[in-house]
Formats: structure tokens, sequence, C-alpha cells
């Protein structure tokens, strides 16, 4: 069950004793996830590798829209019979021994590709599926609702081996109404309580992942407006949450602009307070597809109060919508039989692939994976 930008801090509530009952009975922790961005943590975490051998790092390459077409490896659903729902980076949805139902890029149930088989579109649209919901609390609600019962439904499909869902709505609620989120995770723990109940019947274990975390946030940085102020043009392009591209065609020339870029980026304050971090891609990225990359990423200090901005006339101004923003500490849980109570660990996002089929009694499949089952340091 993924709970799209969740941290232990909001499961581990006693107003949440669901989802406490899983938490003290089993292993849990934090779950790295470096750059904290949708679609490359997912990407990561269904594939067991970075971001330079599965080819996303980012919902855009520049200004060209990125889907499932560019993925370039294995995903979890192509080892085990399948139900997947929703995980980001899905759409267009392919033919895999199950079902598949597409993620929030899916313009509509009726569009090629939003479902696979198509015969199940109708059978969403009873239950009142929503794709993404707006950003209104009540839009919200019904779609964690929808997606209740639409899990209800599936998981009584007994062909599964790996039923993966995400509830993306939690993302949402963070961004714009962190802080009052915990109406929304009860609506979820209720719902745990059938879940644990029904594990053994299933002969299951269940595991809770997130993509990243969450904090509150009081400032934007805006990376293209930095960019400006530094007097920069054509030369360098912002791809959006914190890519950078140098085009610049002079190996040396490009280089120097990267080392100073990066200085600039590291060394750029706001009332006493550093703004962001930055990174060269070769320290973020390696396999095939690393140079796809960009060459530099750049990352808010949401501990310092900092996200992204976008449109801004100042590099760092306040927000005004949002109030919440992704840190790069997600959670894990894993819960049920043979499953050890009350052990806390630190993971990295690439290590649930490998937990997965640790937990199937599966060999790892020899396939280049960077992460490590998380079973291990039991």
């Amino acid at each position: 069950m993924g709970i799209d930008g969740s941290i232990l801090e909001l499961l581990d509530r006693p107003q949440l004793p669901n989802f406490q009952k899983i938490i003290r009975g089993g292993i849990s922790g934090t779950l790295f996830s470096r750059p904290a961005i949708t679609p490359v943590a997912w990407s990561s975490m269904v594939s067991g590798k970075n971001a330079g051998k599965h080819n996303i790092f980012d919902f855009r390459k520049k200004m060209d829209l990125k889907s499932s077409r560019d993925k370039r490896s294995k995903e979890l659903w192509d080892y085990f019979p399948s139900i997947v729902i929703n995980v980001p980076m899905t759409f267009p949805t392919r033919p895999i021994n199950g079902i598949m139902i597409g993620d929030m890029m899916t313009p509509s149930l009726d569009s090629p590709g939003a479902v696979t088989p198509a015969t199940e579109i109708p059978r969403l649209k009873s239950f009142g599926y929503i794709i993404e919901p707006k950003i209104e609390r009540a839009d919200i609600i019904r779609s964690i609702e929808a997606r209740i019962r639409t899990q209800k439904h599936y998981i009584e499909n007994r062909n599964w081996q790996l039923f993966f869902h995400v509830f993306r709505e939690y993302d949402s609620l963070q961004h714009f109404f962190w802080g009052q989120d915990l109406e929304d995770y009860q609506r979820l723990d209720n719902y745990m309580a059938e879940v644990i109940g029904r594990l053994d019947e299933w002969n299951a274990r269940l595991m809770i992942v997130s993509d990243h975390g969450f904090t509150n946030i009081g400032y934007g940085f805006d990376v293209a407006c930095f960019m400006r102020k530094l007097g920069l043009g054509d030369e360098v392009f912002d791809g959006g949450w914190g890519a950078v591209f140098i085009d610049v065609a002079d190996a040396k020339a490009r280089d120097r602009l990267k080392h100073e870029l990066l200085h600039e980026f590291r060394a750029h304050h706001f009332q006493g307070r550093r703004v962001v971090d930055a990174w060269p891609r070769e320290e973020l990225y390696h396999g095939p597809y690393a140079q796809e990359g960009p060459d530099i990423l750049v990352s808010p200090l949401r501990e310092h109060g900092f996200s992204f901005g976008m449109r801004q006339q100042e590099p760092v101004e306040a927000t005004t919508k949002k109030n919440g923003c992704h840190t790069e500490y997600g959670v894990f849980v894993i819960y049920g039989e043979g499953i050890p109570g009350g052990k806390r660990f630190a993971a990295d996002i690439k290590d649930v692939f490998p937990t997965v089929f640790d937990l199937m009694g599966r060999p790892l499949p020899n396939d280049d994976i960077d992460g490590y089952s998380i079973l291990e340091r039991l």
C-alpha cells in the first residue's frame, strides 16, 4: 500500500489505532529518496534501481512529458501475478499477468491505455473512481472513499501475488492542507482494521511505503528566477523540480559553468539560512541512461522552510498557496506473519524491490539491482 508523501509521524498517532498496531507489531522506519520527486521515487522503488538505469528523472525531460513508455527497466509486476492501481508512471498501462489501472497522468478512464484490460473500466466507474482529485477537500475525500471501494473489490481477486495500490490523495492534502489531515488518515485507518483482520485469509504480508516525506514550509525558491538574476540565458535550462540542464558544446566551458552554478546554489542565503542544496549528475545517477538526467539537481532545504516556487519576481518569496512540501525521508512499514515487532531501520527507496522478493521467498533477479532487502538487517 502506497501512501504518497506519508511519514512515520503522521501514521504513528494515537488517533490512528490500526496504523499504530501495524507499526508496533512490525518493522518500520524511514525510506530515503533523492531526488524526492514522485515519478523518480516510485520508479526507483518498483525497479530497485536509480534513475540512471530506469530512465525516469522527472515528469518531463526539458519540455517533453515523460510516460511509462520511457521506462527502461523491469518492474515488480513483471515477476508476479499482480494488481497494480494508480502507481505513478504507469500510464499508458500495459499488459501484465493481472490488472493495471493507470496513474494521475491518465487523461480519463476512457483514454486508450487507461486500464488494462479495458473491460474493467465500467466497474471502476461504478465505484466512482477518480483518477486525480481537484485540490478541494470534498473532492479529495470522495477520491479516498472511491479508492477504498476499489481496493476492497480487487483484493478479493485470488489470482494476485502482488497487490500494489497507491493513495495519491495524501500528497495533495499535505501540500495544501498541512496539519489538517487527521480526518483523512482516519478514513484509511478504519479500513486498515479490515486489512489486518484478513491478512491470514489472504496468506499475505502488508508493506506500507511512501515515495518521499513531507514537512511544512514557508518560502518558495524559483530556480529559473535565480538563474536569470545570475545573468544566465539560453545556455542553461530550468527543467522543473530542480532539474538544471546546461547546453554548452565545449566540454571544459560546460564543466566550468556547472562548477560555478553548484557554488552559487549552495552559497545562496535568505534571512541567514541556506536555501538549497545542489548535486552534480554524477553524484546521483549511474547506469546506461545517466547522461539523460539533468546536469545539476537542486533541492530546497525543507528543514529550513523552503520549497520550490514558480514564476516569482525574486528567487525567494513567501508561499501563498502551499504550506507543505516533500522531504527526502518517507516511510516503510512491514507487518504480518513471521515479521518481528518493534524493529526500526533506515532504508533506501530502492530497497523495496528486493524486500518484496525476500517476502515472497524468491531469489532476486540477476538484473543489476541497486537496493538491498530490508529483511537482511533483522
